[in-house]
């Protein structure tokens, strides 16, 4: 099953909220970065979240398929019921890009309702987590627990390549300026970081 580009469905400058067109069993990761790039600025923002259900919540999914049978096999055996159902992703704004110029900050707007939501590229990662400064943005959000932030680093570094060690060495020093208030919530997102 070819996977679905999501749309934003809630939005504000700190968060966003966007969804699937149904169940997809291959959405963005826990940490990715995304990125809409629609409007004024392309907006990049961290997967914080990732919920699968109906789509009507007053008719919840009900226990289905035989003894043995997998999800998939049930899912393939009803093919109708994909479409009753939606995978929606909770994003964290961490920055944005205007012309040459990128932030790791708030963007000056929220982006707009369902615009397209695609992985953000190799280098629109290098420009808005290069530094760490992204990460001050996941440390103030209540979305964003230590396995977001941990997930968050570990996606990024991929974008290094040769360079992914140095850049989480980058990353976890600015974590330490963040956290230096915090030693027991630095140690657990570091924890994260080496799985």
């Amino acid at each position: 099953m070819t996977s679905s580009t999501p749309r934003v469905t809630e939005a504000s400058v700190r968060s966003f909220v966007c969804a699937y067109e149904r169940y997809e069993e291959a959405p963005f990761a826990l940490g990715q970065l995304v990125a809409v790039r629609e409007g004024a600025a392309t907006i990049v923002g961290v997967v914080a979240e990732i919920e699968s259900g109906p789509d009507d919540p007053t008719r919840p999914l009900q226990p289905r398929g035989e003894p043995g049978q997998s999800g998939a096999e049930v899912m393939a055996g009803e093919p109708g019921l994909r479409e009753l159902l939606r995978t929606r992703v909770t994003v964290v704004s961490c920055g944005y890009i205007e012309g040459e110029a990128a932030r790791a900050a708030l963007p000056p707007t929220p982006p707009p309702l369902l615009g397209a939501v695609e992985a953000a590229t190799h280098a629109e990662t290098i420009r808005i987590a290069g530094e760490g400064a992204f990460l001050a943005l996941l440390v103030a959000s209540p979305l964003c627990d230590d396995a977001v932030i941990a997930a968050a680093i570990r996606a990024s570094s991929r974008s290094f390549d040769l360079r992914a060690g140095e850049y989480t060495v980058t990353a976890g020093k600015e974590l330490a300026r963040l956290l230096r208030a915090d030693p027991a919530r630095l140690t657990s997102i570091l924890r994260g970081v080496a799985l």
